[in-house]
C-alpha cells in the first residue's frame, strides 16, 4: 500500500502518516486530530478539522488507505490527504504545505518516470521557501527594537527573524496563498541588503491584509477603507503597528504590484514612499497605473520616510496626509 503524491511513493501506512501528523500538531499546540486514529476496513477513522472546531466527540471522517483521500460523512468535505494537512497547519494553499510535509517525512522515490504534471506539481512546490529555512530564522535580535518595531504581535504575525549564520534580520515575503516567495535580509551591521536574483516583488503585506479578517475572500469585501502605500518593508510595518492597514513596494512599483493594486477593493490609497527625488517618481508611477483615489504623505522637513519619524509622529501621520 502506498500514497501517491507528486511522483512520490509514500510506503508508509497510512495510520504512521497520521500519527506521525498528530505528534507534529500538539508539538505546535494546533488542538486538531486528538484522538487515535482508528482503522475500519479500507479507512482510517479521525476527527474532521473542518467542523467543530475539530473537537467532535465521535470521529465522523475517514481517510481511504488505498489513496489517502479524506472524506467526512458529517460535513461533505473531500479533500486529499496534502490538503488536509496544509488546512491543519492553517494553510489555504491546495496542498502546496502538504506535499512538502510528505515529501519530507515519507518519501521514497517512485522508480516510474513521473508524468509532466506530477513533475509541474514538485516544482510548483520546490520553488517556494520552505518552513524548516523559515524555522531557522525565528529568533529576536535587538535590531528590531532599535528601529521601533516592539510589538511582539506584529513581530510573530510578519514572521520576522534573524539570520545567525549571516547576522542578518529577516522578512519572508509572502504570495497571497501564504507561500513565501523568497526572505528579504538585512545586515544588522551595515545597510546591506539582500534579494535572491530575479525575484517578481509582489507587494509587501498583501497577504497579512487577508490573514487580517477584513479583506474578505480574494477581493470580495473589505471593511479597510484606505491604505498606505510604502517603499520599506519597515516602514511598512511600523505603520501596522500603530494601527494603520499598509502594503510595501520593495522599490519604486512593477507591473505585478500595479495589477495587485487595481484588483484590490480599496479605493482609497495614500501615498508615503520616501521624501526625496526616487519617492516622488514612486507616487508618479503609482498614479499612471494604479486605478483609484489617492492623497499623500507630505512629510516635514528633514523627515526622509516614515523609519524616521518617532512613535508619536506616525500614530498622527495622517495629520500630514495631503489631497
Amino acid at each position: 500500500m502506498f500514497i501517491k503524491e507528486a511522483g512520490v511513493e509514500i510506503l508508509n501506512d497510512s495510520i504512521d502518516i497520521i500519527n506521525t501528523l498528530r505528534f507534529d500538531l500538539a508539538s505546535n499546540n494546533i488542538q486538531l486530530l486528538q484522538k487515535e486514529p482508528r482503522e475500519s476496513g479500507n479507512n482510517i477513522q479521525i476527527q474532521c478539522p473542518y467542523h467543530g472546531n475539530g473537537q467532535e466527540k465521535k470521529p465522523s471522517a475517514g481517510i481511504r488507505k488505498s489513496d489517502g483521500i479524506f472524506h467526512c460523512f458529517s460535513c461533505g468535505k473531500t479533500h486529499s490527504l496534502v490538503e488536509v494537512i496544509s488546512y491543519c497547519f492553517g494553510r489555504e494553499d491546495n496542498g502546496y504545505y502538504g506535499t512538502k510535509y510528505i515529501i519530507d517525512k515519507f518519501q521514497t522515490i517512485n522508480a516510474s518516470r513521473p508524468t509532466q504534471h506530477e513533475k509541474e506539481k514538485i516544482k510548483e512546490v520546490s520553488k517556494f521557501v520552505s518552513e524548516e529555512e523559515l524555522d531557522s530564522y525565528r529568533y529576536t535580535h535587538p535590531y528590531w527594537a532599535k528601529r521601533g518595531i516592539t510589538n511582539p504581535h506584529i513581530i510573530e504575525y510578519f514572521d520576522l527573524g534573524y539570520d545567525l549564520k549571516n547576522h542578518m534580520i529577516t522578512m519572508p515575503v509572502r504570495d497571497i496563498q501564504g507561500r513565501c516567495e523568497f526572505v528579504a535580509k538585512r545586515s544588522v551591521k551595515t545597510k546591506f541588503f539582500t534579494y535572491p536574483e530575479g525575484v517578481s516583488k509582489p507587494l509587501y503585506g498583501l497577504y497579512e491584509l487577508y490573514q487580517s479578517g477584513l479583506m474578505g475572500d480574494y477581493y470580495a469585501t473589505t471593511d479597510i477603507k484606505e491604505l498606505f502605500i510604502c517603499e520599506s518593508m519597515i516602514d511598512c510595518i511600523l505603520l501596522w503597528q500603530e494601527g494603520y492597514y499598509a502594503v510595501a513596494l520593495n522599490g519604486l512599483g512593477n507591473n505585478r504590484q500595479f495589477k495587485q493594486l487595481n484588483e484590490l477593493p480599496i479605493n482609497h490609497c495614500i501615498l508615503a514612499t520616501d521624501n526625496d527625488t526616487p519617492g516622488q517618481d514612486a507616487r508618479d508611477r503609482i498614479r499612471q497605473n494604479v486605478q483609484k483615489v489617492f492623497s499623500e504623505i507630505e512629510f516635514p522637513e528633514g523627515i526622509k520616510d516614515i523609519g524616521e519619524c518617532s512613535k508619536e509622529q506616525i500614530e498622527n501621520i495622517k495629520s500630514w496626509e495631503k489631497l
